[in-house]
């Protein structure tokens, strides 16, 4: 059984369950996980996970040198070295130098466009941006999460041979629809409250889609910045018109998911250039027959097909999302014909074993045997 090195910065935050659910899939590969901040440990139950002690995690996040993952490599022998997201490749691309082994790096979002705006110059990105060259050279298998991901690196100089995309899998049996009769249809958003997440579209859209007629309350699921000015736009839409559950674990986003009618998406690129990639909960709503509104945005358009599993609307525009909230808030077999094309996409396209243990282990069987060329 190869053994893999998996770097992840924290963890692991409850917005990274992704992480989690990718080692803990894996049938053939004995992973273990290297990080600096050892977090939700409870709600996230794996070994073997290597933490950097106490003593040393500022030297560590200053210099990405740590003595007892080096004690920890000399030991286990690794096979191969995988990074999530592109800032968590500077620690592990260290130990793929010293050791001469094939590194992987899957890129999720916002680690692509930063290097091409001004944000990579900020203190928290600066390294990032001046290891970015050698990083670049370095990594034998980009992954990347969208289409639109895949477009950026190759725009940065990355070997478009070594640039492939690698979508997130979910593990669909688990996502069961449990019809809820109610007057009033539930539009769920989950995700932190910042701007390239588009909540304030989704309000307006809700506000304006129950203006004509339609029977909506939207429930957000996330905190973050933004949540003040969104409470103060949703005071002006009623008491009952929306709720804010704050951050929830992802059990809890499953059981909302189950009682839900549509999931709305309305992301946009931010003003820093900020972006998504492939939505998890988009994939997650899928998996649990819901249908789902989102934008030409990221990897959306990769996950919802238009007009059959969902609606794709451009970013920005709250008159289309609320066009499109009604005609799902109006015609119940609609939602449901959607939900139920939805459910076998995610079974084509997403399920996380099929993703893990064929997609994933086959780019890495592809990085080892390209080290061992260029040995």
């Amino acid at each position: 059984m190869a053994k893999v090195a998996l770097f992840s910065t924290n963890f692991l935050e409850y917005s990274q369950t992704f992480v989690f659910d990718e080692v803990r899939t894996h049938d053939r590969h004995d992973v273990h996980v290297f990080t600096s901040r050892r977090l939700n440990a409870d709600r996230f139950p794996y070994e073997p996970v290597h933490v950097a002690p106490r003593g040393w995690f500022g030297v560590y996040k200053a210099t990405t040198v740590c003595p007892h993952f080096g004690r920890v490599f000399e030991r286990e022998r690794f096979d191969l070295i995988h990074a999530h997201f592109g800032l968590g490749a500077v620690y592990a691309l260290p130990y793929a130098m010293r050791y001469n082994l094939p590194l992987v790096v899957t890129f999720h979002g916002y680690d692509v466009p930063i290097l091409l705006t001004k944000d990579r110059f900020r203190p928290k990105y600066w390294r990032y941006w001046l290891a970015s060259g050698p990083l670049f050279r370095r990594i034998d298998r980009f992954l990347a999460a969208s289409l639109d991901l895949q477009s950026l690196l190759l725009l940065l100089g990355a070997d478009p041979e070594r640039v492939h995309l690698y979508h997130l899998g979910v593990d669909v049996p688990q996502y069961r629809r449990e019809p809820v009769e109610r007057d009033v249809l539930e539009v769920l958003m989950v995700g932190r409250m910042v701007e390239k997440k588009g909540h304030a579209h989704a309000l307006r859209a809700v506000a304006r889609a129950r203006q004509q007629g339609a029977k909506l309350r939207l429930a957000l699921l996330g905190d973050g910045p933004l949540e003040p000015q969104l409470r103060e736009m949703a005071a002006e839409m009623g008491a009952d018109a929306v709720e804010f559950a704050g951050s929830v674990p992802h059990a809890e986003v499953q059981r909302r998911l189950a009682r839900a009618d549509i999931v709305i998406a309305p992301s946009v690129t931010a003003r820093n250039g900020d972006r998504e990639s492939g939505i998890l909960v988009l994939k997650e709503a899928g998996a649990s027959s819901l249908p789902t509104v989102g934008t030409h945005h990221g990897g959306i358009p990769e996950i919802i097909d238009e007009g059959v599993t969902g609606f794709i609307v451009p970013e920005r525009d709250a008159e289309a999302l609320a066009d499109r909230l009604v005609r799902l808030a109006g015609d119940r077999a609609l939602r449901e014909r959607m939900g139920a094309a939805a459910r076998v996409k995610m079974e084509r396209e997403y399920d996380l074993t099929r993703q893990v243990r064929v997609d994933l282990a086959g780019h890495y069987d592809a990085a080892l045997a390209s080290r061992r060329r260029d040995n």
